[in-house]
């Protein structure tokens, strides 16, 4: 018996994800697909990742807090 295979049973199985959420990068308005989140630094290409308090930008580094946003509306 190798030193490797102590306490191993073999791989483990593959489990896909789930594909079912909504995409929300995008908004459709009739026939025209709008860009949501998109940069404002980097341009349209480049959309913000959106996490529990902020909106971030990987490019560019850019970040807008919700806390901030909610103040000056």
């Amino acid at each position: 018996m190798a030193k490797d295979d102590k306490g191993k049973k073999g791989k483990k199985k593959h489990i896909n994800k789930p594909t079912s959420k909504k995409y929300t990068k995008y908004k459709i308005d009739g026939d025209k697909i709008i860009r949501e989140r998109s940069c404002p630094r980097c341009g349209p290409g480049i959309f913000l990742m959106k996490a529990d308090n902020r909106m971030y930008c990987g490019r560019c580094r850019y970040t807008e807090f919700f806390k901030k946003l909610e103040q000056l509306q």
